[in-house]
């Protein structure tokens, strides 16, 4: 059950060049990319800015909880992840349930794992061998079902001390939350890490369904896969598993779902320049994969380190990939037009450099993309390693950066965009769990609530 620190994971991850071998194919058109106006993002982004809501737990009295490790969004209903809050026990892990009330969100709930698990780090004051629960959220349409990764809990069966990761399933009836299930990989190992973060997995829900991305098992020689759970009389069971057989660097590293459409991201492929495989769902049954690849694929590029959905669209980001810079990271979003998934645009920071991490968390609503940058130096503060969000916009089919956005109390390695980004309608939301870091141990947290239209 020992803790991964998900951003040093990431930056291993991204200083990695691993040289595993992916499929080379892809089914993808490029059809031009983005133009940004600095002027028009900086007197949108400072109205955006103006908005803005800094969000806390309340009641808590410790500054360890990481707060703004994960985010997700669904109406007037929000779940932020703490992966180090108390839960059970000390360091744990808790999730925050943030309600809309009289435009101004609230805390209305904190949830936490019944078999959760945490220790005191030997000889790290103020850090946890802990289960992360917390570190990986997903939220259902209707805001009244939320799933919540652990992917450090031991759970002491076939590999006892081991990581092999757990998934929550809480459930809202009439005004109350509740935990309703616990899933487990069907081929679990002891490093494992089910329900774990953007880049080494992740989770989604829509309606009755939950998929879980899975990294298989190399003892026994399962492969990585993505899990679907259904849900039949209140009941989670597995359903299925989703593989790419034609792809032997396949090891998931995020997850959109819609309900009908599933994209995973795989960063390792084709020498870690990335690949996105899409599955469909047409009448209880999954198609084979379509294979999503950038135009300007790149090794070490990690494409598909983070991935989402909305309607016929799906945003990808390559946190290393080229940008604005030779590894500044970048996005892209693909549309489907009868049937046919084809690039449309490739997305950039107006003042990138290498290293920001621009395009670690992405999320997309209509025609709005939300994408984090967490090592950002914003130009006009200098704080070094503060991080930045972008928003864009299409409009006359042309994708445009509007808006900059920066935590008002930003500091260094704050991580603004770490943990998440999530953007529906007119809101958008923007983990920082780096923020108010304690003397020792782990920072307190924020996320940061905006108003895409104040």
């Amino acid at each position: 059950m020992e803790r991964v620190n998900s951003k040093r994971t990431i930056h291993e991850k991204l200083s990695s060049g691993s040289s595993l071998l992916g499929i080379g194919a892809a089914i993808v058109f490029f059809a031009g990319t983005v133009a940004v106006s600095p002027a028009y993002a900086q007197a949108q982004g400072a109205r955006i800015q103006q908005s803005e809501q800094i969000l806390q737990p309340s009641g808590e009295v410790d500054e360890h909880d990481q707060f703004g490790s994960a985010v997700a969004l669904s109406g007037k209903t929000m779940v932020i992840g703490a992966e180090t809050s108390d839960g059970r026990v000390a360091g744990a892990g808790a999730a925050f349930i943030f309600d809309k009330v009289d435009n101004h969100w609230v805390q209305t709930a904190k949830l936490f794992a019944d078999d959760g698990n945490a220790f005191p780090a030997a000889g790290r004051p103020g850090e946890f061998t802990s289960d992360s629960f917390g570190l990986t959220v997903a939220i259902s349409e209707d805001g009244n079902t939320v799933v919540i990764g652990a992917p450090n809990h031991n759970h002491g069966t076939t590999f006892p001390g081991g990581d092999q990761g757990a998934v929550y399933v809480f459930q809202r009836v009439n005004g109350v939350w509740s935990q309703q299930t616990e899933l487990l990989s069907p081929n679990p190992n002891r490093n494992d890490n089910f329900g774990n973060t953007s880049d080494s997995g992740g989770l989604a829900i829509s309606g009755g369904t939950i998929v879980v991305t899975d990294q298989g098992n190399f003892i026994t020689g399962a492969p990585a896969a993505v899990d679907v759970f259904t849900r039949t009389n209140s009941v989670w069971s597995l359903a299925t598993q989703l593989f790419v057989p034609d792809d032997p660097a396949f090891l998931p590293s995020g997850v959109a779902f819609d309900g009908h459409t599933l994209a995973v991201g795989s960063d390792f492929s084709n020498n870690s320049s990335g690949a996105v495989y899409v599955f469909r769902l047409n009448q209880g049954q999954w198609s084979a994969p379509v294979t999503l690849a950038a135009s300007d694929a790149t090794p070490g590029a990690l494409f598909g380190f983070n991935v989402s959905l909305s309607g016929n669209l799906i945003a990808v980001g390559a946190a290393s990939g080229p940008g604005a810079t030779a590894q500044s990271g970048a996005a892209y979003v693909f549309a489907n037009e009868e049937g046919v998934w084809s690039q449309t645009a490739k997305l950039s920071a107006s003042d990138g450099l290498d290293g920001d991490d621009f395009g670690s968390f992405i999320s997309i609503s209509g025609h709005t993309v939300l994408v984090g940058a967490f090592d950002h130096t914003p130009p006009a503060t200098g704080i070094f390693f503060a991080g930045a969000a972008y928003v864009f916009q299409l409009g006359d089919g042309r994708w445009r950066q509007i808006a900059v956005l920066t935590a008002s109390d930003g500091i260094s390695g704050g991580t603004f965009g770490f943990g998440g980004v999530a953007v529906q309608n007119n809101t958008l939301l923007v983990g920082a769990s780096g923020q108010h870091p304690p003397v020792e141990g782990y920072a307190g947290g924020e996320a940061y609530v905006y108003n895409l239209n104040p």
